[in-house]
């Protein structure tokens, strides 16, 4: 059963780590030129988490015009860049970001308008140890169970049988010997006379 819930928990744990948290960086209603991102660390390590964006431009009025997008890290470091013309196939971005602050400048002439979303793996980066910490989580958790049934049956009281008698009190029965002082005219406990 523990090895049933030791690829349960690692099996969620995948699952977790390879979910995306979403960022829209700029849509069709809302196209801005510069637009700031901050990826924050998680558990306060600066360690790089994967990410990728998607990236396509669209124009109702016009069919040509320059496009492009550049990604920097704390406006000093390019991350990546890319320019081209309306109707060239845009290229999707993906590979690491260490966390600061990251902003993204949208390239588009009049009249063109970005769809441009950044998808971020935040437990990626951290899925070898939390396999190995959830595990032996899990394993001490099994031995601590052990050892508090272990206690626990030590220190149970035993179990009543449903044979015995709950009552303090000896059952009477008819013919003991042991009873035979009972009836003799000495004791309080004679019949009454009539």
């Amino acid at each position: 059963m523990w090895l049933v819930a030791l690829l349960v928990v690692n099996s969620v744990w995948n699952a977790v780590a390879s979910q995306e948290a979403p960022n829209e960086v700029n849509s069709p209603s809302q196209t801005e030129t510069y637009r700031e991102i901050v990826i924050a660390p998680v558990a306060e390590l600066d360690r790089a988490m994967p990410a990728r964006m998607e990236v396509s431009f669209s124009a109702p009025n016009t069919d040509s015009g320059a496009i492009g997008y550049i990604i920097l890290l704390n406006n000093e470091t390019k991350v990546v860049e890319w320019r081209g013309n309306l109707g060239d196939e845009v290229p999707q971005w993906s590979g690491t970001l260490e966390p600061g602050t990251y902003t993204i400048e949208t390239v588009v002439d009049e009249g063109i308008v970005a769809q441009q979303e950044l998808f971020i793996r935040p437990f990626e980066a951290y899925q070898l140890e939390g396999h190995i910490m959830l595990s032996l989580l899990l394993v001490f958790l099994a031995f601590t169970e052990q050892g508090i049934r272990a206690l626990a049956k030590k220190y149970q009281q035993p179990e009543v049988s449903d044979n015995q008698e709950l009552s303090p009190f000896k059952k009477m029965q008819s013919g003991d010997p042991d009873l035979e002082h009972v009836y003799n005219q000495d004791s309080p406990w004679r019949e009454p006379l009539r």
